[in-house]
């Protein structure tokens, strides 16, 4: 050991998002257009292209190419000029809807407005249709305003919940005319839209600065609402310092240590189909593109990453993975990316065996078989079609030379249905790897390893099998008592906007919601998230876990998002202990942008837990900078640890770690933590942060490796610095850094 530093309507449109400013123009956007592909593109650049190129031009493909647009155009360009009402409304309300989403913001507008006059000179016909045309011309306009603002003006408060200082306008037009058309909505006596048309109104007034004095009463989001219901110091929004704010859709983030100096780095992805993985190394000061060198320049797209040594040789190789979060039936090429020197990656997909192809943002490495290499599970987006199932599920089975062999049958892992989430992690104690699968709409599946990778499902009978609209998954031990509890999301999947609403609006939880399950000890659950505080509509996209305060307790940051360009919803923090308690407005990070992966890590090295989320939608229109929030720091002590297996797999995934914390009255607590990424889409590190709250000293810390029957103790660690831990290595005594987090 040695010290280191809807409505029918509704679901047809999809329009906006809001946005806030800076001085100088960032991120202008233009209608998609992909680059042309270089003369010796590789066969993975060509075949995402054609996905592209040979995406269906009607109505099912929405997030890939632009071609559906040309067909709506070409349709209403064939009416005849006699043409009844209803057909014209409905071919002009389609085109506009795709012109929305694909930023063609101007005729979108033109051709909404077209349809809203069509309704007012035709009331009898119209009458059920016109809230749903007065909202989503009101969220064209508000999506116009957020390219000239929030886009085009960015700076560290765009975006932020609730909107002031410089996320206030300062082109005024677009959320001036979202205003007027809102507060017409509302005048309407039979509106099922009052909700959503409240809550983007009062996002309106706070961009044009008038919150909450220029809201009708009748109307006003109740200040009392955004107030936290815990102290929290104020994060720094810095991804433009750092060199983060790229400006991208879907994707997700990885923290970790790239390229061996103890520093972590910061690595990114999005779907764009044009656009390369992103490699920043971190040189203390700021974050450094490092794409080229690393190799990553020809890696095009990516929903999600995941990283994991496969080889054992000590550096962090990364799983790609495309085509998930958008329904899109079609094969989609993932990438395995060994590190083959520090900082230097090489596709070796087809020699690692896993060149199969489907749609998926979820996958997860662990050493099922504790032969003491990571195994790898990916969970694709099912298709059922005439010609039967599409892209079930797989395991793959490490030969211990990063070289994979299906063990789907083998394994006993058989999930049919589309995978939304899934994670790794030892409910029972006995040291193997159990996998958790959260699924779209069907049943969740509790995978229990009975030893030599071989897995039973008991999802009911240990009370793990909902929500049924699923999202994001992941292990956490939020009550500190050493086994390994589980959060999933409830991803609601009608009417996004009005749920939100409802719950900031008027307190209510209208729809099923979260879960938060309980371990009884013996890897059997219970849903406490009334009593623990996440009964709450939380619209996960994204999430994971860290110990922000030091205190001691996991915290959670949840990433917001849905399908709707008019979907405006803060990401949430919630800090730990005996409840969850909300501290987003307070921190000031709950951003309104579409969020993906989350990542924890130490990015400036000075103890505590700072926060990166990749942001952007699925829209061609829906691209946003990827943000960075820097941890103010809480004065409490802490203690990082790096494992090096030698048994076990390099990087320890999976171990568990035991702390004893002596306070300054003498008495002693517990703290642990598991190595690990935490939860599905977005990786932490694979350096363990144990926050220690005010200790005065660390008694001991156990490392429980997955294979070995004994922990291994070390007396006395230093806190406030960084601990390499080798599997039964002697041990020496570390100096530790002065000071806390």
């Amino acid at each position: 050991m040695r010290l280191l530093l809807a409505t029918p309507l509704a679901l047809l449109l999809q329009a906006p998002l809001l946005a806030q400013h800076d001085e100088k123009p960032c991120c202008a956007q233009e209608r998609p257009v992909l680059a042309p592909l270089p003369a010796d593109a590789t066969e993975k650049e060509r075949w995402l292209r054609r996905i592209h190129d040979e995406a269906p031009d009607d109505a099912s493909n929405i997030y890939l190419s632009a071609r559906y647009v040309e067909s709506w155009r070409e349709r209403l360009a064939k009416l005849p000029k006699d043409a009844p009402f209803v057909e014209r409304f409905s071919l002009q309300w389609s085109l506009s809807l795709a012109l929305v989403r694909l930023g063609e913001l101007d005729e979108a507008i033109a051709l909404c407005t077209e349809c809203l006059r069509g309704c007012e000179d035709n009331p009898q016909q119209s009458k059920a249709w016109m809230p749903e045309v007065l909202f989503r011309l009101a969220a064209a306009h508000f999506r116009l305003a957020e390219r000239e603002n929030c886009i085009a003006r960015h700076n560290a408060e765009s975006c932020i919940f609730p909107l002031e200082g410089g996320a206030v306008h300062v082109d005024r037009r677009g959320a001036e005319a979202a205003r007027d058309l809102l507060v017409r909505l509302l005048a309407m006596p039979d509106s099922d839209l009052k909700l959503e048309a409240k809550w983007l109104l009062n996002i309106a007034h706070m961009a044009l600065g008038s919150w909450p004095e220029g809201v009708p009463k009748a109307h006003l989001l109740p200040p009392s609402a955004l107030a936290s219901q815990v102290d929290a110091p104020r994060w720094r929004e810095r991804s433009r310092e750092l060199g983060l704010a790229t400006h991208t859709r879907a994707g997700s983030v990885v923290i970790d240590d790239f390229t061996g100096d103890g520093r972590l780095d910061v690595l990114t992805c999005s779907m764009d189909l044009d656009r390369p993985l992103r490699l920043c190394r971190n040189d203390g000061a700021t974050l450094v593109d490092v794409t080229e060198e690393a190799g990553l320049q020809r890696q095009l797209g990516g929903g999600a990453i995941v990283q994991g040594d496969v080889d054992g040789d000590g550096l962090l190789d990364v799983l790609v993975l495309r085509g998930g979060g958008m329904f899109a039936p079609c094969e989609h090429p993932c990438s395995l990316l060994r590190q083959v020197s520090q900082g230097r990656f090489v596709d070796v997909t087809e020699d690692a065996g896993i060149e199969v192809a489907g749609p998926t943002r979820n996958a997860a490495f662990a050493d099922i078989d504790l032969d003491g290499d990571l195994d790898l599970f990916v969970g694709y987006e099912t298709e059922k079609s005439g010609q039967g199932l599409r892209f079930p599920s797989r395991m793959w089975n490490n030969d211990g030379k990063g070289r994979f062999i299906d063990a789907t049958a083998l394994s006993g892992v058989a999930n049919a249905d589309r995978v939304v989430g899934c994670a790794f992690g030892d409910i029972d104690g006995d040291g193997d790897p159990d996998l958790y699968v959260s699924n779209w709409l069907a049943k969740n599946r509790l995978y229990i390893n009975e030893g030599g990778g071989v897995f039973r499902e008991e999802a009911v009978a240990r009370g793990v099998d909902g929500p049924d609209a699923s999202g994001p998954c992941g292990f956490l031990d939020f009550d500190n008592d050493g086994d390994l509890d589980l959060f999933v999301a409830y991803q609601h999947h009608y009417r996004q906007i009005r749920t939100v609403a409802a719950f900031y609006l008027e307190g209510r939880v209208e729809t099923e919601a979260s879960r938060l399950y309980q371990n009884d000890g013996q890897g059997r659950f219970v849903d406490v998230a009334a009593e623990r505080g996440m009964r709450r509509p939380l619209m996960a996209t994204g999430c994971n876990f860290g110990d922000v305060d030091a205190d001691g307790r996991l915290d959670a940051y949840i990433a917001t998002g849905a399908h709707d360009l008019a979907a405006l919803f803060p990401n949430a923090l919630l800090l730990g202990g005996e409840t969850f308690r909300d501290a987003t407005f307070a921190a000031g990070v709950g951003h309104l942008q579409k969020g993906n992966g989350v990542a924890f890590g130490d990015l400036d090295d000075d103890g505590d837990l700072d926060l990166v989320c990749q942001t952007g939608g699925f829209f061609q229109d829906d691209g946003f900078a990827d943000v960075a929030f820097v941890n103010p720091g809480h004065g409490r002590h802490w203690l990082a640890v790096d494992l090096v297996g030698t048994r076990d797999n390099r990087h320890g995934v999976g171990a568990r770690i035991h702390a004893k914390i002596v306070d300054q009255n003498g008495a002693e607590r517990d703290v642990f933590a598991t190595v690990g990424p935490g939860a599905s889409l977005g990786c932490n590190p694979m350096r363990a942060y144990l926050g220690l709250g005010d200790a005065a000293s660390v008694r001991w810390l156990e490392v429980r490796w997955p294979s070995d029957a004994m922990p291994q103790r070390i007396d006395a660690p230093p806190m406030d610095g960084r601990i390499r831990v080798t599997q039964g290595a002697p041990l020496k005594q570390a100096n530790s850094k002065t000071g806390g987090g």
